[in-house]
């Protein structure tokens, strides 16, 4: 679901320049290539997922950037049949004001705009900076942002590959920021959330799962 509309302290501000830089785990390897908005693109293997190592250089903060101290992960679905990091970028930018967009650290594409299990990782991300995408408990502060595109309270879950990517993006997280399951919360789930996200077919077991296996 979009993240809630009061969610940041972010003022209204003029829409800075945008490139975008994606870089795709094809092999271990990684593409330059200029084309639009600022995100780096995640396209995990199909026979098994990215190693920690990969996650860990793939997913790196800016330079100068350190990481901060997140103790939750926060599951969402974008709450409509297509869309990716830059769709969503310019939705949070253009209809809701926000100076620094996307709301969401991460986003896992369903094959609409993006590719089926690709893991777009935000400048919001690269940078470190607060979240935008859940405001009940303070969780923009403390929690990490993971948006599935798709609407999962109507009809059916994620792709097997947004799965697959989802499980081992949350089971680095899990590792690289000592968060336990039960610190995997979908958006609803949060203290105070008003909000059905990320859906009734969304699920949440695998995920606490992947948490588990650190």
């Amino acid at each position: 679901m979009e993240p809630d509309s009061s969610s940041t302290g972010q003022e209204r501000a003029g829409r800075p320049r945008r490139g975008r830089f994606p870089f795709a785990a094809v092999g271990c390897v990684l593409m330059g290539v200029v084309v639009g908005c600022s995100f780096s693109a995640v396209f995990p293997r199909k026979r098994g997922s990215l190693s920690a190592r990969e996650f860990e250089r793939l997913c790196a903060p800016a330079p100068g950037v350190e990481f901060r101290k997140w103790e939750y992960i926060v599951l969402h679905h974008s709450a409509g049949p297509a869309g990716d990091a830059a769709s969503i970028d310019s939705s949070h930018r253009h209809d809701r004001g926000w100076q620094y967009g996307l709301g969401y650290d991460f986003v896992i594409g369903n094959g609409s705009r993006s590719g089926d299990g690709e893991i777009e990782v935000s400048e919001r991300w690269r940078k470190q900076m607060a979240g935008a995408h859940c405001k009940a408990d303070h969780m923009n502060e403390k929690g990490v942002g993971i948006c599935f595109v798709g609407n999962f309270e109507e009809g059916q879950g994620p792709t097997d590959e947004q799965i697959r990517s989802g499980t081992a993006l949350v089971q680095w997280l899990a590792a690289r920021f000592s968060i336990p399951p039960e610190r995997v919360l979908g958006h609803g789930s949060v203290d105070g959330a008003e909000t059905r996200c990320p859906g009734r077919f969304f699920p949440i077991a695998k995920f606490r799962a992947a948490a588990h296996a650190w």
